[in-house]
């Protein structure tokens, strides 16, 4: 780390619960990894503050602090990384860091795409009233980007962001790719690796879409497909029920982990063969990114303006995209990605050290320091 880098803060402009679990990922997990790479680090966050807050790790103010350039050169610190989703309504906060003087890093995650969705009838004028307020979305958007030093996002992302209006091509100038952060022991060290998919996600959650990983593993052992599949993360009555309905030839092949801590996914990943996304949409899905770290390639339903990202992953021999964003073709596609590695057309060496760089946190932010 470069030694005029002392004292590096993260900032995230939501007062989530700073517990252990937010320490596993994004804000949380990159302070942390900044005082392994020797320099102090905490995160700032608003008020208020909740009973399982780890202290020593964290600096709560009030909201309006961190629109003030006074309160932020009053800290004395060298950087900080920004979690704001770059969202307008937090523009004066980047606006505020720089003003102080302050290297700012803007992590962007987003699939770079902002869809309206319509419900059936929605009247023409509501339509296009909503398209112009993700115009003007834009303007500010843009804007709270331009404060940044570098902005970190991936590749696809800053490519698609400089090329619409309002943005331009500061975005690439000032990228460093990285879609997501993933912590520094999710690293393939040389396993061998069995024919087994593994699913992680919150299965109770009906973005990650739990019947469309019930139905494509349904199809898949029907096509005949032989792997082991585990799956990973709370779930609900529904992927219960569908258990308890399997053939017994097929239940012997899934294991239904639940909650599984981030330390315990590592030797889940490095024994597997294939991580599965079957989410409705995702900005950068940090399930696949560290599978990817660990060797792992990626099935993905074709969802492109929704999965954009994840569609990305696949690409340097990392996996398959499904023809269709059904269950039928998401099995086709993993009978498909597991044959690949049958007939060793699959690296895992390779595909960790291709991504390794781009989402290791230890290495990124020791790169954008430097």
């Amino acid at each position: 780390m470069n030694p005029k880098y002392k004292k590096v803060y993260t900032c995230t402009t939501v007062a989530f619960p700073a517990n252990e679990w937010f320490f596993c990922r994004d804000s949380g997990l990159i302070s942390r990894v900044l005082r392994t790479l020797g320099v102090q680090s905490k995160v700032i966050m608003p008020l208020p503050g909740y009973d399982d807050d780890l202290m020593s790790e964290i600096l709560r103010t009030e909201y309006k602090n961190l629109e003030s350039a006074a309160w932020w050169k009053s800290q004395e610190i060298d950087g900080l990384v920004l979690y704001s989703w770059a969202a307008p309504r937090y523009r004066k906060v980047a606006k505020a860091v720089r003003d102080a003087g302050i290297r700012l890093v803007i992590h962007f995650d987003s699939s770079g795409y902002f869809i309206p969705v319509f419900p059936a009838g929605t009247p023409f004028w509501r339509k296009l009233y909503t398209h112009f307020i993700v115009k003007v979305h834009d303007v500010f958007r843009s804007k709270h980007l331009s404060y940044a030093d570098t902005l970190t996002m991936s590749e696809p992302v800053s490519r698609l962001m400089s090329r619409k209006m309002f943005y331009g091509k500061f975005i690439e100038d000032k990228c460093f790719p990285m879609p997501c952060p993933v912590a520094p022991f999710f690293r393939y060290a040389g396993q061998a690796k069995a024919a087994r998919i593994v699913a992680v996600g919150r299965w109770d959650d009906a973005v990650k879409r739990p019947w469309m990983l019930m139905d494509a593993l349904a199809k898949y052992y029907q096509k005949g497909g032989t792997a082991e599949t585990i799956i990973c993360g709370p779930y609900g009555d529904d992927m219960s029920e569908w258990y308890a309905s399997l053939p017994e030839t097929v239940k012997s092949k899934i294991t239904i982990k639940g909650f599984t801590r981030s330390e315990d996914l590592y030797s889940v990943y490095a024994f597997s063969q294939v991580s599965v996304c079957t989410s409705e949409s995702e900005s950068t899905h940090i399930v696949s990114a560290e599978g990817l770290c660990c060797g792992c390639s990626v099935v993905v339903p074709n969802r492109p303006k929704y999965l954009s990202n994840v569609l990305w992953y696949t690409t340097k021999d990392s996996g398959t995209i499904a023809a269709e964003d059904t269950p039928e073709s998401l099995a086709d596609a993993l009978l498909d990605e597991l044959a690949l590695w049958e007939k060793g057309f699959r690296n895992p060496q390779r595909i960790a050290e291709n991504w390794q760089p781009i989402f290791l946190s230890d290495l990124v932010f020791n790169k954008i320091f430097e």
